[in-house]
């Protein structure tokens, strides 16, 4: 009956989150029968209450747990289960699964019962960081880790949603353990985080990193995206995790920036290995262990990678490019690259802001000219939107808003550093899209004071005299310089089109010349042949001597 009770309370639970369970005493009850194996207690609500390694009271624990995880973004039952030692609990079966158990349950009940806990420790530890350094959370869980990674005979039951994909392995402790360890760095705790490094976690996940570089496995995979994501976190701000990164770490992290491009559609997360690489390149590799990552060949590795990701990929993947451009000595690496068919960085930054506006919808015809100068780099959304009256000031308008969520923007900065007088020979298609990308802060600072007059007309805002002089010129020297970079392009396309007519005439006036020369042959050699049939015929001569 009581089983069928806590089932009903989690069905509750489900249903809504927030019952009032702590007035009537109920969190208490299901503390203390949730803890009573592990924490010793007297209270009189549990007297004569035993905990035994049979189905009943196993799954009785496992619901209880399940329901207090539930409940626990509520403060005041959280304190309730903290005083009750429910952390306390959760924290006896972070151990390897070698230890001896307090109840004696056995191995693959013990197991999921740990692989519970785990799961529920990464929800309740960064709500209690206080008790969680109390009951030494992070020197079991970097033991637990390091069990986990160390090859033994044990092996995993696979039991339960927890345990899926952990048979015969370790797998399972090893996902949540370092799952519980996201968990709590992400609370950016400088004293947690500290103690953490001071303990071996950076070099513990960097064999975790090296045990797995090669899998296939999807549970392997998110262990991997994972381990990237904390070793992110704690090396983002300090240049000494940085060095503890190292040589291995920028390795590994190459090796992982190296992907197939067949496998992002897998299915079996190296989407999410790769997202996690890139930030890492974010987070470990600037300043510090940039040197090791030139010479490793790691901007190509970049640059390759920014020509097969997927779309949603690129602007994270070219972000990373940029951050690394800072040191001039990058910037050569990006100019001697050579992707698929020999297309060098500059075409391909080139062939992704022109897939960027199209996605956009900006305004271009067939040769990606710009059709409406008062807007040359407004897209759909952009044109289609209204100022909005007494708009707070520190809220950000679309056309900043735009600079963030489309990859033009960092398009502009790459190709700035480049040089905008140093880049190769190109097309006329790319001349003519380079040249709005070589006016895009001109154009985007445009969209500004176009803004902000708008916005002084909806809120009925009269400028000065000389305010108006001034809003005025600026938008006469906005107009003119799209009208500049229309007539530039045009001026292009032009100059494609008489280069294209003269390579025409010269191939037909080539072919007039080939066939008058086949006609002279023919005619030459039709004269001969006259003369010598004239020759050999006896009839001929006869008549010729007769004249």
């Amino acid at each position: 009956l009581r089983n069928d009770v806590m089932a009903v309370v989690l069905v509750l639970l489900s249903h809504c989150p927030k019952p009032p369970l702590l007035e009537c005493g109920f969190v208490e009850i299901i503390s203390l029968i949730g803890t009573h194996s592990e924490v010793k207690t007297s209270n009189p609500l549990v007297k004569g209450f035993c905990m035994k390694p049979h189905n009943d009271d196993f799954e009785l624990k496992k619901q209880c747990w399940a329901a207090l995880i539930s409940l626990s973004s509520n403060d005041a039952m959280r304190q309730v289960m903290l005083d009750m030692g429910f952390l306390t609990a959760l924290f006896d079966y972070v151990r390897p699964n070698d230890s001896v158990c307090t109840v004696g349950w056995t191995s693959a009940q013990y197991e999921e019962l740990q692989l519970q806990a785990l799961s529920g420790l990464e929800c309740l530890s960064p709500l209690c960081l206080g008790e969680y350094m109390q009951c030494h959370g992070n020197t079991r869980l970097i033991l637990l880790l390091e069990w986990a990674c160390t090859e033994c005979d044990y092996g995993g039951h696979g039991n339960s949603f927890f345990g899926e994909g952990g048979y015969q392995t370790r797998r399972a402790q090893l996902r949540y353990t370092i799952r519980v360890l996201l968990a709590v760095v992400r609370t950016a705790n400088e004293n947690v985080v500290q103690d953490l490094c001071d303990q071996g976690l950076i070099d513990a996940l960097l064999v975790v990193l090296k045990k797995y570089q090669d899998t296939e496995a999807s549970i392997e995979l998110g262990i991997l995206s994972n381990a990237l994501l904390i070793l992110s976190v704690v090396c983002e701000t300090d240049s000494h995790r940085k060095a503890l990164f190292g040589d291995e770490g920028v390795t590994l992290l190459l090796k992982f920036l190296s992907c197939d491009s067949d496998k992002f559609g897998s299915g079996l997360g190296y989407h999410k290995l790769l997202l996690s690489a890139v930030n890492a390149v974010w987070c470990c590799v600037s300043n510090t262990n940039q040197d090791l990552f030139l010479e490793r060949g790691g901007i190509p590795i970049l640059l390759s990678l920014l020509e097969r990701c997927p779309p949603s990929m690129q602007n994270l993947v070219l972000g990373a490019l940029l951050d690394l451009t800072e040191d001039t000595r990058a910037v050569s690496h990006v100019v001697t690259w050579r992707g698929v068919g020999q297309i060098t960085a500059v075409a391909l930054l080139v062939g992704l802001w022109r897939q960027e506006e199209s996605a956009m919808g900006v305004k271009r015809d067939l040769n990606n000219i710009m059709i409406d100068p008062g807007c040359p780099l407004q897209g759909i959304e952009q044109q289609q939107s209204e100022v909005s009256a007494h708009a707070l000031s520190s809220t950000p308008t679309l056309a900043i808003l735009d600079v963030g969520d489309n990859m033009r923007a960092k398009i502009y900065a790459m190709l700035y550093r480049i040089g905008f007088d140093k880049l190769p020979p190109l097309p006329a298609k790319d001349q003519i899209t380079l040249t709005l990308i070589e006016n895009y802060l001109d154009f985007k600072v445009g969209e500004v004071w176009q803004e902000i007059i708008a916005e002084l007309m909806v809120d009925n805002i009269t400028p000065i005299r000389s305010d108006r002089d001034a809003l005025r010129e600026i938008q006469q020297i906005i107009g003119a310089k799209s009208e500049a970079v229309k007539r530039h392009q045009l001026e292009i396309l032009e100059r494609e089109q008489r280069s294209e007519q003269e390579e025409e005439q010269a191939c037909y006036q080539q072919i007039r010349s080939n066939f008058k020369q086949w006609y002279q042959r023919r005619v030459r050699g039709t004269t001969w042949t006259s003369r010598w049939g004239k020759c050999g015929r006896r009839s001929s001569l006869s008549s010729w001597w007769t004249t």
